[in-house]
């Protein structure tokens, strides 16, 4: 009987590339690798899923330099780009240089060739004028670039040449842009690139958290190519995988901030004693200063000997160079600690990271497991993290997250569709490059996935907006603080079934303002002529000589402002935090269904069987210690005492009487947007019955009312307040009454080009940033052209990402039943969960009426006394 040849685990690898990998790695190919090279070298499209730290770089490239590396072998190696690698992080472009490097000198070794023949080149917003233009004029085989540098590429015609030459594109960290207008941007460009080449260039994508992967191999590839999935991850959570959850609390205390923020200072430090490298996210730029400040002034207090700069900060409000220095400290392992918000959070390689710390909820399985997968970036090195948890429903919420995370329960991805200020964008793009013919630019834009459910209607209401065919401006902009705005040219001409750019002034709005990248108007930080960071415009403002703030750890005395550069000097006392403006961070759906469903099942387990089996219950399935246990099972009794547990199949009331009328507690087993969109269609409805303004206030898990006056909720009433017919415009009415569409048509606004958020040359619009979109320019286009394609996508982003009406409506589609219960206080879920003292006011009535309603009660007071 002949014997079954033996399966070549490097399938497609040759030459001096085959001989650095044997070398380097003498275990073998990990099963990434095993499985994704054969696709590769056979020209398929493929998305490779598998956990952190195996292998997915090598995955994906070593196939594509072996291919490089035969060409130069038989001198066919043509000039242009070969290979172009798309991150969402610049640090992690940077990584992925550092890590190609390594083979490359290799396979230089192996050809005998005095200089690498593979050049790699990193093209980001951090890159210098003269490398562009070098890379422009001399262009590396391989490209590592962002989304939005990608963009700026495309739309210059000076890189089509480069472009034919595509072969392979790799996208990876696929998951964190699938679910976001970058990635739908993304989308649209990977359809211009391959346009631009020679030939359908092979696309990879790489990921560690991915669910469901066919999701984002149809990101990847558009609805009209196939797609390998190569899922070598088993569970999502890797085999050696350690995160356990600690409390900050007792549980016979309160949870007092300075209190449980000096144990958490005491924590990490306790935690870096025993590693030699900790990578801790504090979520928030700001908490990110203030413990990296903090936990150096406490080393420095104790005298011990330890560089003070071996801790150090990562955020995006400090300079590239502090970050890549950052980054390098990391690699070299000459780093104790690094405190960062997110900013590490992808898939950069901290191989010297013993332990990862998360201060608060990541949000999602997803970003935990993330995360937690900067520690042990290595094979066969043991996962480990440690969530810190300083209040009890923060507790309830880690215990949960841990749980699923070492399940691997990641949470599916939903795709944005048919974003139009995306596609308003990407229209101006196409005509920077060229003229188009108005039916190709369609046709091609409907080839990405994002883009595959485009209708014609809102393609051509979009090129009548960018060519001024519309009632209101094509662009405006603010001449002086507090005027009204002016209305700048069309961005497009429009003729004969063609569009194009209406002027070199327009491409140059277009290369300074790429991107769906929105963050507050900053202002530069320089010390002795040196950049320290930014602060946001506004807290700038407000800052007089003398004031001290925090950046980069730091303490810092305001002295003037040079231009927009805020100079200052270094000072040893303590500083206020720079305020930064964020979206804040909520449970993913699953995990509060999960949360929802823990604290039921809690609350029965303490009910029908005692504390002891509830203890037993969270300490076996949540792996928590005797003190966390006891802090839950408080919280659980105590709000069984006062009210009930929520059912997660009910909608939960509870009233409670406050100073100047009655606040609603309204609890359900959803994440923080999808209770938005509930609470602002509940919200709308009672203020149209009542005729008056309500405080509202959301949260995860529920959502808080305020109703003035003596007015009350009655049972038989609340059935109509969560009818699902009209939802979509009850929720859009609770929006009106605040601030909240005004708010996101500033950033529609600015992704479609409508306002500039950098002006000419790249300078920055003036301090006070862009408010005034929100607060006049937005009424005027909505009295001028109801219908503007800009105030339907305004709309639908609101409903559909921001708030996600979709899981609102299929929670209420299952009819949930209503309780209302009347407390003579707010129950202990809704102080975990809700804050009703922190609340936004829908307007429903007149200043007027408010006026007379606030009189008539004083005068109704004073006769009752």
């Amino acid at each position: 009987m002949r014997r079954a040849a033996a399966i070549d685990p490097l399938v497609g690898i040759e030459g001096p590339a085959r001989d650095w990998f044997t070398k380097t790695f003498p275990a073998g190919p990990t099963p990434a690798q095993r499985l994704a090279w054969p696709l590769i070298a056979a020209g398929e499209n493929a998305v490779v899923v598998a956990p952190t730290g195996t292998g997915k770089t090598l995955a994906a490239f070593l196939a594509i330099l072996s291919r490089l590396e035969r060409r130069v072998a038989f001198e066919k190696l043509e000039r242009g780009v070969r290979c172009v690698y798309i991150s969402p992080l610049r640090s992690l472009s940077r990584d992925i240089e550092r890590n190609l490097n390594v083979p490359l000198e290799a396979m230089r070794i192996g050809l005998e060739s005095a200089e690498t023949p593979v050049k790699v080149a990193v093209r980001t917003g951090d890159t210098p004028a003269s490398q562009r233009r070098r890379m422009r004029d001399d262009p590396p085989q391989i490209l590592i670039t962002t989304p939005e540098s990608l963009s700026l590429l495309l739309a210059q015609a000076a890189w089509d040449e480069n472009w034919k030459t595509v072969e392979h594109i790799i996208v990876d960290e696929i998951h964190a842009l699938v679910s976001s207008k970058r990635g739908a941007d993304l989308t649209v460009s990977l359809e211009r690139l391959a346009y631009k080449s020679k030939r359908d260039p092979v696309r990879i994508g790489l990921s560690a958290t991915c669910r469901p992967a066919e999701s984002a191999a149809r990101f990847l590839v558009g609805p009209n190519r196939s797609c390998r999935v190569v899922d070598a991850s088993g569970p999502a959570a890797p085999v050696d995988f350690d995160l356990r959850v600690e409390s900050l609390i007792a549980a016979d205390e309160e949870s007092v901030r300075m209190v449980t923020y000096q144990r958490l200072i005491r924590r990490l430090r306790s935690i870096f004693a025993e590693n030699r490298t900790t990578v801790v996210f504090a979520n928030t730029r700001a908490l990110t200063e203030k413990l990296t400040h903090d936990l150096r002034r406490s080393i420095a207090t104790d005298a011990l000997e330890v560089d003070l700069e071996a801790i150090a900060a990562h955020h995006s409000a400090l300079p590239a160079e502090r970050r890549r220095a950052v980054e390098a400290a990391l690699q070299a392992a000459s780093l104790k600690a690094v405190i960062t918000s997110t900013s590490l959070e992808l898939g950069v390689d901290i191989a010297a990271a013993d332990v990862s710390v998360l201060i608060g909820l990541p949000g999602s399985v997803s970003r935990c497991l993330q995360r937690t997968g900067r520690a042990g970036h290595r094979i066969g090195v043991t996962t480990r993290g440690v969530m810190l948890a300083s209040t009890a429903a923060e507790l309830a919420g880690a215990a949960v997250t841990a749980y699923a995370a070492r399940r691997g329960e990641v949470e599916p991805l939903r795709a944005i569709r048919a974003p139009l200020d995306v596609l308003c964008q990407q229209l101006v793009g196409m005509a920077c490059d060229r003229d188009w013919p108005i039916e190709d630019a369609y046709q091609l834009i409907k080839r990405s996935s994002a883009m595959a459910d485009l209708d014609r209607t809102d393609f051509d209401d979009c090129l009548s907006f960018l060519a001024g065919e519309l009632a209101s401006p094509a662009g405006a902009y603010e001449p002086e603080p507090g005027a009204g705005p002016r209305w700048t040219s069309a961005r497009l001409w429009r003729c004969k079934g063609w569009f194009g750019v209406r002027s070199r002034r327009i491409i140059r709005w277009f290369y300074a303002n790429v991107g769906t990248i929105h963050a507050e108007e900053s202002v530069r930080v320089e010390v002795d002529g040196v950049e320290i960071g930014k602060v946001e415009a506004d807290y700038a403002d407000r800052l007089a000589a003398g004031d001290r703030f925090l950046l980069d750890g730091r303490s810092f005395e305001f002295k003037r402002f040079k231009g927009t550069t805020l100079i200052a000097k270094a000072t040893g006392a303590d500083g206020d935090l720079p305020r930064w403006h964020s979206d804040r961070q909520s449970l993913s759906g699953p995990l509060a269904l999960a949360l929802g469903r823990f604290r039921e099942r809690l609350g029965f387990v303490v009910e029908s069987e005692g504390f002891a089996a509830a203890q037993a219950f969270i300490a076996q399935e949540y792996l928590l210690n005797k003190n966390a246990c006891d802090v839950l099972i408080e919280l659980i009794a105590a709000q069984i005492q006062w009210s009930e547990i929520p059912d997660p199949t009910t909608i939960l009331i509870e009233e409670s009487p406050c100073n100047d009328g009655y606040d609603y507690a309204f609890h359900v087993p959803l994440g923080r947007s999808a209770c938005e969109a509930i609470g602002r269609a509940v919200g709308a409805r009672l203020g149209r019955r009542f005729g008056r303004g309500l405080g509202f206030v959301v949260a995860d898990l529920g959502w808080s009312i305020r109703i003035p006056g003596f007015d009350r909720l009655e049972a038989d009433q609340l059935a109509e307040l969560f009818a699902i017919e009209g939802f979509d415009d009850a929720v859009l009415a609770g929006i009106d009454r605040g601030d909240l569409l005004a708010r996101r048509f500033k950033h529609v606004a600015s992704t479609a080009l409508m306002v500039l958020r950098n002006r000419e040359g790249g300078k920055r619009t003036r301090v006070g940033g862009m408010s005034w979109v929100s607060v006049r320019l937005f009424p005027l286009v909505r009295a001028a052209c109801a219908d503007h394609p800009l105030l339907r996508e305004t709309k639908r982003e609101v409903l559909d990402d921001l708030l996600d009406a979709p899981a609102a409506i299929r929670f209420l589609e299952t009819r949930p039943s209503i309780r209302l219960r009347r407390l003579a206080g707010i129950s202990p879920l809704a102080a975990a969960w809700i804050d009703p003292s922190a609340n936004e006011t829908l307007m429903f009535e007149s200043p007027a009426d408010a006026l007379k309603r606030l009189h008539e009660r004083l005068a109704g007071t004073c006769v009752m006394d």
